[in-house]
Protein backbone atom coordinates (compact mmCIF):
# COMPACT_ATOMS: atom_id res chain seq x y z
CA UNK A 1 0.00 0.00 0.00
CA UNK A 2 1.29 3.46 -0.89
CA UNK A 3 0.73 5.37 2.34
CA UNK A 4 1.25 8.75 0.67
CA UNK A 5 -1.87 8.12 -1.45
CA UNK A 6 -3.86 8.03 1.78
CA UNK A 7 -3.29 11.67 2.72
CA UNK A 8 -2.82 15.15 1.28
CA UNK A 9 0.15 17.27 2.36
CA UNK A 10 -0.61 20.95 2.79
CA UNK A 11 1.42 23.69 4.43
CA UNK A 12 0.32 26.81 6.29
CA UNK A 13 1.41 29.06 3.42
CA UNK A 14 -1.16 27.29 1.24
CA UNK A 15 -3.89 27.39 3.89
CA UNK A 16 -3.46 29.88 6.73
CA UNK A 17 -6.35 28.34 8.68
CA UNK A 18 -4.21 25.23 9.18
CA UNK A 19 -2.06 27.05 11.72
CA UNK A 20 -4.77 27.20 14.36
CA UNK A 21 -5.82 23.62 13.62
CA UNK A 22 -2.27 22.39 14.11
CA UNK A 23 -1.91 24.23 17.43
CA UNK A 24 -5.26 22.86 18.61
CA UNK A 25 -4.11 19.32 17.79
CA UNK A 26 -0.82 19.85 19.64
CA UNK A 27 -2.60 21.21 22.72
CA UNK A 28 -4.95 18.23 22.78
CA UNK A 29 -2.09 15.76 22.57
CA UNK A 30 0.19 17.21 25.26
CA UNK A 31 0.03 17.07 29.02
CA UNK A 32 -1.46 20.31 30.31
CA UNK A 33 1.62 22.01 31.75
CA UNK A 34 3.40 21.57 28.41
CA UNK A 35 0.33 22.68 26.49
CA UNK A 36 0.31 25.91 28.52
CA UNK A 37 4.07 26.35 28.78
CA UNK A 38 4.54 30.10 29.35
CA UNK A 39 7.79 30.15 27.33
CA UNK A 40 6.80 28.40 24.11
CA UNK A 41 3.12 29.06 23.67
CA UNK A 42 3.33 32.87 23.35
CA UNK A 43 5.79 32.30 20.47
CA UNK A 44 3.56 30.13 18.27
CA UNK A 45 1.60 32.93 16.55
CA UNK A 46 4.83 34.62 15.43
CA UNK A 47 6.42 31.31 14.42
CA UNK A 48 3.37 30.42 12.32
CA UNK A 49 3.37 33.86 10.71
CA UNK A 50 7.12 33.99 10.00
CA UNK A 51 7.60 30.45 8.67
CA UNK A 52 4.37 29.31 6.99
CA UNK A 53 6.24 27.21 4.41
CA UNK A 54 7.79 25.15 7.20
CA UNK A 55 4.62 23.93 8.95
CA UNK A 56 2.41 21.27 7.38
CA UNK A 57 -0.50 18.94 7.90
CA UNK A 58 -1.37 15.51 6.58
CA UNK A 59 -5.05 15.63 5.65
CA UNK A 60 -7.51 12.81 5.04
CA UNK A 61 -8.34 13.18 1.31
CA UNK A 62 -12.14 12.98 1.48
CA UNK A 63 -12.96 14.76 4.73
CA UNK A 64 -9.86 17.01 4.89
CA UNK A 65 -9.60 16.04 8.55
CA UNK A 66 -6.23 16.72 10.17
CA UNK A 67 -4.49 13.35 10.52
CA UNK A 68 -1.06 14.55 11.63
CA UNK A 69 1.07 17.66 11.58
CA UNK A 70 4.66 18.84 11.78
CA UNK A 71 6.26 22.18 12.54
CA UNK A 72 9.84 23.09 11.65
CA UNK A 73 11.95 26.23 11.89
CA UNK A 74 15.13 27.44 10.14
CA UNK A 75 18.27 28.19 12.14
CA UNK A 76 21.58 29.90 11.49
CA UNK A 77 23.31 27.19 13.55
CA UNK A 78 26.49 26.20 11.73
CA UNK A 79 26.99 22.67 13.03
CA UNK A 80 29.06 23.27 16.17
CA UNK A 81 27.81 20.48 18.46
CA UNK A 82 28.94 22.08 21.72
CA UNK A 83 26.47 24.90 21.11
CA UNK A 84 23.55 22.45 21.31
CA UNK A 85 24.35 20.51 24.46
CA UNK A 86 23.09 23.17 26.91
CA UNK A 87 20.23 24.12 24.62
CA UNK A 88 17.11 22.42 23.43
CA UNK A 89 13.52 22.96 22.36
CA UNK A 90 12.96 26.39 23.92
CA UNK A 91 16.22 27.59 22.38
CA UNK A 92 15.19 26.35 18.93
CA UNK A 93 11.97 28.35 19.03
CA UNK A 94 13.55 31.56 20.32
CA UNK A 95 16.65 31.32 18.14
CA UNK A 96 14.70 30.82 14.92
CA UNK A 97 12.86 34.09 15.51
CA UNK A 98 16.03 35.90 16.57
CA UNK A 99 17.81 34.72 13.42
CA UNK A 100 14.91 35.99 11.31
CA UNK A 101 14.80 39.40 13.03
CA UNK A 102 18.54 39.90 12.51
CA UNK A 103 18.57 38.63 8.93
CA UNK A 104 21.08 35.86 9.56
CA UNK A 105 21.71 33.32 6.82
CA UNK A 106 20.12 30.02 7.84
CA UNK A 107 21.82 26.67 7.25
CA UNK A 108 19.83 24.20 9.35
CA UNK A 109 16.25 23.02 9.69
CA UNK A 110 15.07 21.94 13.14
CA UNK A 111 11.93 20.09 14.06
CA UNK A 112 9.71 22.05 16.44
CA UNK A 113 6.58 19.92 16.80
CA UNK A 114 5.24 16.60 15.57
CA UNK A 115 1.83 15.18 16.42
CA UNK A 116 -0.50 12.45 15.16
CA UNK A 117 -4.25 12.66 15.77
CA UNK A 118 -5.37 9.87 18.14
CA UNK A 119 -7.79 8.53 15.51
CA UNK A 120 -4.93 7.94 13.05
CA UNK A 121 -2.23 6.40 15.24
CA UNK A 122 -0.76 3.10 14.14
CA UNK A 123 -0.77 3.93 10.42
CA UNK A 124 2.86 4.95 10.05
CA UNK A 125 2.14 8.69 10.08
CA UNK A 126 4.96 9.45 12.51
CA UNK A 127 7.38 8.21 9.86
CA UNK A 128 5.65 10.36 7.27
CA UNK A 129 6.04 13.45 9.47
CA UNK A 130 9.79 12.88 9.64
CA UNK A 131 9.92 12.20 5.89
CA UNK A 132 8.10 15.47 5.14
CA UNK A 133 10.44 17.39 7.45
CA UNK A 134 13.46 16.00 5.63
CA UNK A 135 11.81 16.91 2.33
CA UNK A 136 11.38 20.51 3.51
CA UNK A 137 15.06 20.67 4.48
CA UNK A 138 16.15 19.36 1.09
CA UNK A 139 13.73 21.55 -0.87
CA UNK A 140 15.06 24.68 0.82
CA UNK A 141 18.69 23.66 0.41
CA UNK A 142 19.56 23.30 4.08
CA UNK A 143 22.82 21.61 5.02
CA UNK A 144 21.35 19.62 7.88
CA UNK A 145 18.15 18.60 9.64
CA UNK A 146 18.16 18.25 13.43
CA UNK A 147 15.61 17.78 16.20
CA UNK A 148 15.56 18.16 20.00
CA UNK A 149 13.47 15.06 20.64
CA UNK A 150 11.15 14.82 23.62
CA UNK A 151 11.17 11.02 24.12
CA UNK A 152 7.62 9.73 24.34
CA UNK A 153 8.27 7.13 27.05
CA UNK A 154 10.65 9.14 29.24
CA UNK A 155 7.73 10.15 31.46
CA UNK A 156 7.56 6.54 32.68
CA UNK A 157 11.19 6.77 33.86
CA UNK A 158 11.47 10.30 35.31
CA UNK A 159 14.39 9.43 37.61
CA UNK A 160 16.61 8.02 34.85
CA UNK A 161 19.23 10.47 33.50
CA UNK A 162 18.55 11.34 29.87
CA UNK A 163 22.03 10.19 28.82
CA UNK A 164 21.31 6.67 30.09
CA UNK A 165 17.78 6.64 28.69
CA UNK A 166 19.05 7.64 25.24
CA UNK A 167 21.27 4.55 25.18
CA UNK A 168 18.60 2.02 26.17
CA UNK A 169 17.88 -0.53 23.44
CA UNK A 170 15.55 -3.44 22.82
CA UNK A 171 16.69 -7.00 22.14
CA UNK A 172 16.83 -6.23 18.42
CA UNK A 173 19.29 -3.41 19.04
CA UNK A 174 16.84 -0.63 18.17
CA UNK A 175 16.26 2.25 20.60
CA UNK A 176 13.96 1.56 23.53
CA UNK A 177 11.97 4.77 23.01
CA UNK A 178 9.34 4.54 20.22
CA UNK A 179 9.89 8.08 18.89
CA UNK A 180 13.63 7.53 18.83
CA UNK A 181 13.06 4.24 16.96
CA UNK A 182 11.10 6.06 14.28
CA UNK A 183 13.97 8.47 13.79
CA UNK A 184 16.57 5.69 13.77
CA UNK A 185 14.71 3.71 11.11
CA UNK A 186 14.78 6.80 8.91
CA UNK A 187 18.52 7.29 9.28
CA UNK A 188 18.90 9.55 12.30
CA UNK A 189 21.80 9.41 14.70
CA UNK A 190 21.98 10.65 18.29
CA UNK A 191 24.40 13.57 18.50
CA UNK A 192 23.95 14.50 22.17
CA UNK A 193 21.56 15.30 24.99
CA UNK A 194 20.35 18.61 26.36
CA UNK A 195 19.35 18.64 30.02
CA UNK A 196 17.88 22.16 29.84
CA UNK A 197 15.63 21.77 26.82
CA UNK A 198 12.38 22.88 28.45
CA UNK A 199 12.44 25.23 31.44
CA UNK A 200 9.12 26.06 33.10
CA UNK A 201 9.18 28.29 36.20
CA UNK A 202 5.68 28.99 37.52
CA UNK A 203 3.81 29.65 40.79
CA UNK A 204 2.92 26.52 42.75
CA UNK A 205 -0.74 27.49 42.47
CA UNK A 206 -0.39 27.26 38.70
CA UNK A 207 1.31 23.87 38.98
CA UNK A 208 -1.57 22.66 41.15
CA UNK A 209 -4.03 23.75 38.46
CA UNK A 210 -1.99 22.10 35.73
CA UNK A 211 -1.43 18.78 37.51
CA UNK A 212 -4.21 18.33 40.06
CA UNK A 213 -1.54 17.79 42.73
CA UNK A 214 -0.73 19.76 45.89
CA UNK A 215 2.81 20.49 47.05
CA UNK A 216 2.86 20.67 50.87
CA UNK A 217 6.66 20.63 51.21
CA UNK A 218 9.66 21.87 49.30
CA UNK A 219 11.34 19.17 47.25
CA UNK A 220 11.01 17.05 44.11
CA UNK A 221 7.64 15.84 42.81
CA UNK A 222 6.98 13.39 40.01
CA UNK A 223 4.30 14.85 37.74
CA UNK A 224 1.84 13.04 35.50
CA UNK A 225 3.37 13.33 32.03
CA UNK A 226 6.63 14.76 33.36
CA UNK A 227 9.94 13.51 31.98
CA UNK A 228 11.73 14.61 35.16
CA UNK A 229 10.60 15.69 38.64
CA UNK A 230 9.45 19.24 39.28
CA UNK A 231 11.22 21.04 42.14
CA UNK A 232 8.87 22.90 44.48
CA UNK A 233 10.04 25.71 46.76
CA UNK A 234 7.51 26.64 49.44
CA UNK A 235 9.52 29.72 50.48
CA UNK A 236 9.27 31.34 47.07
CA UNK A 237 5.95 29.71 46.21
CA UNK A 238 7.29 28.54 42.86
CA UNK A 239 7.98 25.29 41.07
CA UNK A 240 10.63 24.70 38.41
CA UNK A 241 10.54 21.95 35.79
CA UNK A 242 13.67 21.51 33.68
CA UNK A 243 13.23 18.73 31.12
CA UNK A 244 15.78 17.21 28.73
CA UNK A 245 15.80 16.40 25.04
CA UNK A 246 17.79 14.02 22.89
CA UNK A 247 19.42 15.77 19.95
CA UNK A 248 19.29 13.80 16.72
CA UNK A 249 20.53 14.61 13.23
CA UNK A 250 19.48 13.27 9.83
CA UNK A 251 21.66 13.03 6.78
CA UNK A 252 20.27 14.83 3.75
CA UNK A 253 20.62 13.58 0.20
Amino acid sequence: MNLESKFIVQNVAENRALGEEIITLVRAGWTRFLAEDPVSWPLWPEILAEFPDFHFALLEPETKQLMAAGMTVPLAWDGELSELLDRGWHWVLRQSLDDRRHGRKVHTLSAANAVVHPNFRGYGLAEQIVFQMKRIAETHGFRRYIAPLRPTQKEKYPLTPIERYAQWTRKDGMPFDPWLRVQKRLGAEIIGCARNSIWIDAPLAQWETWTGLVFPDSGEYILPGGAVPMVADRKTGRGVYVAPSIWIAHKLS
